[in-house]
This record gives structure tokens, C-alpha cells and sequence, in this order.
């Protein structure tokens, strides 16, 4: 290359846009043009011959760069941050380029800088102001929902209709029957006098199969007297009343409805007329609410079921020292009373007494707890018990990957039935089901459970439990039912007894079938009421 070129490339060089920078292999500074002195503030003496890295924030290898780019004549960039003479900080993109410059034949590096600190700081910015829309779209939402709560309870609003009968009874079916929630309208005694048609939806009921028939045919028994108070506050001064009640579908089950009640009066004698609700299904929302309190309910009944044996006995036990402290002590009281007035002393005695005499009652109530006593049972959809159940475990089936299925039949008789003792099998079942399955590809891992009535000479119900496990060998069916006899590392081998033990308490039956072609199963029977 001539002269002239090479004060042409010095030229061009110079008049760069652009901050540029020739490096030599070792990433030290060749030439600097006027831009990198607007830029970083050091002039071109100032940096001849030193790192480029005296312009970064932070370090960067540009020798092992320039020698990786060499074989494939690559360029290499990268967002650097770059601190000024002045010790302002700022941000650059850096590229870095191989040429051959004037007569030398070593390769040297062209690293350019574009200033992009302007167009950080307006990306932070606008970062920070979508973060802040964010938040207030947060909070339009909170405070929508909010409103749309309110909304639901206060029916004020619909006391202006009341004026007009017939614009009222217009407005109030375009309401009703378009919203999802159940819009119903009763005497004061209960008996529906309209339904909007999402009825069917969620009690499985057309408007026309319920209109005439009451409400308290089909609210739980256990929730009735609580209904009938909501519906039967007629003197209180407020016309909105908020319930929550169980409420049973068409197939059997029982559904939990949550029930915003205005009464609506005589405008000028102010005498009850008609009673008004907006209902909705939290059946959901009340298993979410209730399931760990139920879980630990269940845990509750297992501990004390296989702590019965043991705690008799301990009771029996412990009841024997305890008499002889009760006596010891007492005699303590009557020899330091016939000392010189040891009152506190005596009156310190007396109290220990009384407490090992309470400790000797204590110890019987426990006895007697852990005896077994009489059912505490109630009607009961068992299609209904198998969801409430398996909405307990439900975390449990996601961590390990279970599918369970559900094969259930419709329209089942009622069963009468402890709920919280069948739950205690149903749960030791699916547990039981789970740990099975550990082995298996999660992909197999699947629990089916299946519910029918039979023969009606027989009155029952009968629910299947299986898995896609390795089952039960014949050997292990004729000693699973031993008290203590587990297979499992960490096992009590009380579950499947306690199982057996609780469905012939309820009248049924509880039976085992082998691995015989990929065919095991527990199954179990119980009376109809």
C-alpha cells in the first residue's frame, strides 16, 4: 500500500462515526481515532500502547478473542458498559473486527463503539413504566372484582322496579337469563315460583321440573334449620342475607351453593311478599377451604384407630401408680397435719392430690374414647364421597404423576354411612394405590374407581378400587389382613385391616382379588339406606 493510501486509511479512519480503536494481538491500544476520545475523554496519547480494557467497567480477554476469530475471520459483539476519563459510566456496543492495516502482515483488531447508554436508560424507563401499568392494571382488576362482589350482595338497586310490576318482571327475566349464576324467585315458605334456565346447568334440573316444588326437598337435612332461618328473618331491617348450604343435584350428590337472599316487600304495608336469590356453586372453593382441615380429620381417625389395643392397655397401666400416688399423697396431708400448722405445705399437698385424681379421670375418658363405639352415620351420595376424597390427595397424585378415573354410576341409592370412617378407606386405598405405582412409568400410573348398584335382592352398592400396579399375590392376600403384616419399608400393617374392620362395622363386605391377568383389585360393598 502507497502513502496516499495509507493517509487515506488514516483518514477514513479518523472520520469514523463511530468510536474506533486498532488493538494488536495482545489487546493493546495501536490507534484511537477522535470519536473514542468524545466518547471515553482520554486522548490518543494518553492511551497508545495500554489495555483497552482501561476504558471498561469490567475486564474483558480480547487476546483470546482476536486469536479465536483469526481461523474463521469471525466478528465478535457484545453490550459493554465503559467508564469515562471523568469516571462517568455509561453503555457501548462493541464489535470487534479483523484487518490487515498499512504494510503489516500481523492481523490487527478494529474494535468500534455505538453509544447506547441513551437507549438503555429509555428501555429502564419504560421497563419501570410498564411495571407501574402493571401494577395499576392489578389493581383496576382488584377493585373491578371488588365491585362485581358487591354487586352480587347489594340488590338495592332492584327495590326501584318494585314501582313498576311489569317493567320489573321484564328486566328481572333479561337478567336471569342471561347470567350464570341461579336466579330464583319463592313464596315465603320456600316453594320456587321461577328459575332462570342456568338451573340445569349446575342442579341438573330444567326451570319447569322444579317450579312448584320447595327448596328444602332438596337442601341437606343438616342445613335446613340454618336455611330456614335466612329465609324467616322477615322482622330484621335489612332485606340481603348471604347463605351457604348443601344442595342435592339431580344424579344424587350434593352440591355446596352459596345463596345472596332479598326479601321483597309490600311497599306500603311492608309485609313479605316473595323471597329472591342469586346463587352460585362454591361446592370448589369449599373442598379447597376444607380439605387439609378433612386431611387432618382423616389422619386423626387412622392414629386413633391403630392406637385402640395400645391405649387400653396403657390405660390400664398407668391407672395403677396413679391410685398409689392418690394414696401416698394423701397420707403425706394427714401426717403433716398433725404437725405445727404447715399450712401452705398442707394446702400444697391437698392440690396434688386433686390433680392425680384428675389424672386417674383423664386416664379413663381416654379408655374409653379409644374403645370403639357406635357409627355416627348419616345419608350420604357415594359418588360425592369419592370426589371429596380424592380432592384430599390431590396434591399427592400431581407429585406423582397419577391419573385417576372415574367410572361412576349415575342416579346411585343413598348409602348410610359415617362419612369421615368410609373416607379413612378410601383414602388408605389411594395411597395405598400410589406407593404401588412408584415403580412403574409414570405414563402407566393410573387409579380407577368405579361405583354400581346390584342386585336389589341384595340392596347395595358396590365401589371397585384398582391400579395399574403389580397387585396382590395370593400369598399376600391370605396375611394382609394380620394385624401388623406390611410389605412396605416403613409400614404399621394396620391399614387394610382397619379398612375391612370399618366396612363390616356398616354392614358391607370387603374383599381382595389376586394378580390373576393383570386383574387385581379391592372392591367393597355397603347397604343403601
Amino acid at each position: 500500500m502507497s502513502l496516499i493510501e495509507d493517509e487515506y486509511a488514516q483518514s477514513l479512519f479518523d472520520a469514523m462515526m463511530d468510536s474506533a480503536v486498532l488493538l494488536d494481538k495482545n489487546g493493546r491500544i495501536v490507534d484511537w481515532n477522535t470519536h473514542a476520545t468524545t466518547l471515553f475523554g482520554y486522548s490518543k496519547k494518553e492511551v497508545i500502547g495500554r489495555s483497552v480494557n482501561l476504558i471498561y467497567s469490567h475486564s474483558h480477554p480480547f487476546p483470546k478473542i482476536i486469536q479465536e476469530m483469526l481461523p474463521d475471520q469471525k466478528k465478535w459483539s457484545d453490550e459493554t458498559g465503559f467508564v469515562r476519563k471523568n469516571g462517568t459510566k455509561g453503555f457501548c456496543k462493541t464489535c470487534v473486527t479483523l484487518i490487515n492495516y498499512s504494510q503489516q502482515t500481523k492481523p490487527l483488531a478494529l474494535l468500534t463503539h455505538q453509544h447506547v447508554t441513551s437507549y438503555k436508560t429509555e428501555i429502564t424507563e419504560l421497563q419501570e413504566v410498564n411495571k407501574k401499568m402493571l401494577r395499576e392494571l392489578q389493581s383496576y382488576r382488584e377493585t373491578l372484582y371488588l365491585t362485581h362482589a358487591l354487586l352480587i350482595k347489594n340488590l338495592d338497586a332492584q327495590e326501584q322496579l318494585e314501582k313498576d310490576l311489569r317493567e320489573r318482571d321484564l328486566r328481572f327475566n333479561l337478567l336471569a337469563e342471561s347470567a350464570t349464576d341461579i336466579i330464583t324467585r319463592h313464596t315465603t315458605d320456600g316453594t320456587y315460583l321461577y328459575l332462570s334456565v342456568s338451573c340445569k346447568t349446575w342442579m341438573g334440573y330444567t326451570p319447569e321440573e322444579l317450579v312448584g316444588f320447595n327448596i328444602f326437598k332438596f337442601i341437606h337435612h343438616d342445613d335446613i334449620a340454618k336455611v330456614k332461618k335466612a329465609f324467616n328473618r322477615r322482622k330484621q331491617k335489612t332485606n340481603h342475607h348471604t347463605v351457604t348450604y348443601r344442595l342435592k343435584h339431580k344424579e344424587g350428590d350434593y352440591r355446596f351453593f352459596e345463596s345472596n337472599l332479598r326479601m321483597i316487600r309490600d311497599e306500603k304495608k311492608g309485609f313479605l311478599k316473595e323471597i329472591q336469590a342469586a346463587s352460585r356453586d362454591v361446592t370448589e372453593h369449599i373442598l379447597d377451604k376444607k380439605a387439609r382441615l378433612r386431611g387432618q380429620q382423616l389422619a386423626h381417625v387412622f392414629r386413633l384407630s391403630t392406637m385402640e389395643e395400645m391405649a387400653s392397655g396403657m390405660a390400664h397401666e398407668i391407672s395403677q401408680p396413679l391410685a398409689a400416688i392418690v394414696n401416698y399423697t394423701r397420707g403425706c396431708v394427714r401426717y403433716l397435719e398433725k404437725g405445727q400448722d404447715p399450712t401452705q405445705l398442707t394446702e400444697i399437698m391437698q392440690k396434688a392430690v386433686a390433680q392425680a385424681e384428675r389424672a386417674g379421670e383423664v386416664i379413663h375418658r381416654l379408655k374409653n374414647f379409644f374403645c370403639k363405639g357406635q357409627l355416627i352415620k348419616t345419608s350420604c351420595a357415594m359418588n360425592s364421597i369419592i370426589r371429596e376424597t380424592t380432592s384430599f390427595i390431590r396434591n399427592e397424585l400431581n407429585v406423582s404423576k397419577t391419573k385417576i378415573d372415574f367410572d361412576l354410576q349415575k342416579d346411585l341409592p343413598l348409602i348410610s354411612t359415617d362419612k369421615i370412617q368410609l373416607q379413612q378407606v378410601l383414602l388408605n386405598m389411594m395411597q395405598n394405590a400410589i406407593e404401588a405405582m412408584k415403580e412403574i412409568d409414570q405414563r402407566q400410573r393410573r387409579i380407577q374407581i368405579q361405583t354400581k348398584a346390584i342386585d336389589v335382592d341384595i340392596n347395595a352398592i358396590e365401589i371397585t378400587v384398582s391400579d395399574s400396579g403389580p397387585g396382590f399375590s395370593k400369598e399376600i392376600i391370605s396375611k394382609v389382613f394380620r394385624p401388623f403384616f406390611t410389605t412396605k419399608a416403613h409400614g404399621r400393617g394396620m391399614g387394610l385391616a382397619i379398612c375391612r374392620s370399618i366396612i363390616e362395622a356398616h354392614g358391607g363386605q370387603f374383599s381382595i382379588n389376586p394378580n390373576t391377568n393383570q386383574a387385581s383389585w379391592i372392591r367393597f360393598t355397603l347397604p343403601i339406606v
